[in-house]
């Protein structure tokens, strides 16, 4: 009977910390999404998240290591739903891989929001070796689903497919405040004499992938 009811508390107690690292991941993917970078802390996340005060620490050294967390999922669940397409599809022209990648990750506004911010904080406090590890994986995940975009469309030189999907990562971070405007950026870009400057971010990502398409 002891070791039953052990068990049991075992059980809710790897439940109950797994609902834990849950809620902080939910509430970190707001607070990233919303709040400017130097303003988000692992206490506030744990805060707004309904743990105790140090609790989020216990679950992440850093705030970076927080971020690299979250935008490893992102990028997983993107990557994810390439493949499944891809697999989907039947043989793909340069124009229609540069379509599929675009409109992937343009409807994708979390992602889209961590990666602009992914510049900033590997300048911060980041862990070489938490660094290192992020985009060796990165680099290994984008390879491989590279060559199977490749292989599937047929119409890829060796390595166009990898170098689609980073150049489509550096575009839709570099689109996404001004595609996602928020704050001022936001009111300016509602007045009539700032529409030039709105942009959507599927066309910006798509025409840049084309473009390199047709040149190599």
């Amino acid at each position: 009977m002891g070791k039953l009811i052990n068990k049991e508390r075992q059980a809710r107690a790897r439940h109950a910390k797994e609902e834990r690292k849950r809620r902080i991941l939910a509430e970190a993917i707001r607070s990233f999404s919303k709040l400017p970078y130097v303003e988000v802390t692992l206490d506030n996340i744990g805060q707004r998240a309904g743990v105790k005060r140090g609790i989020a620490s216990m679950y992440f050294g850093s705030r970076e290591e927080l971020f690299l967390q979250l935008l490893h999922d992102q990028l997983e669940e993107w990557y994810g739903e390439l493949e499944g397409r891809l697999e989907a599809s039947s043989s793909l022209d340069r124009g229609q891989v540069a379509h599929l990648v675009a409109a992937t990750i343009a409807g994708r506004p979390i992602l889209t929001r961590l990666l602009s911010l992914a510049a900033v904080v590997m300048e911060q406090n980041m862990e070489i070796m938490e660094a290192y590890r992020f985009q060796r994986w990165q680099r290994d995940r984008m390879a491989a689903l590279g060559a199977a975009m490749e292989e599937r469309s047929g119409a890829l030189n060796a390595g166009e497919g990898m170098r689609v999907l980073h150049l489509a990562q550096l575009m839709a971070g570099a689109c996404h405040p001004v595609a996602h405007p928020q704050g001022s950026l936001a009111v300016n870009l509602q007045d009539p004499d700032f529409a030039v400057f709105r942009i959507s971010m599927e066309d910006q990502v798509e025409e840049v992938v084309r473009g390199v398409l047709r040149r190599a």
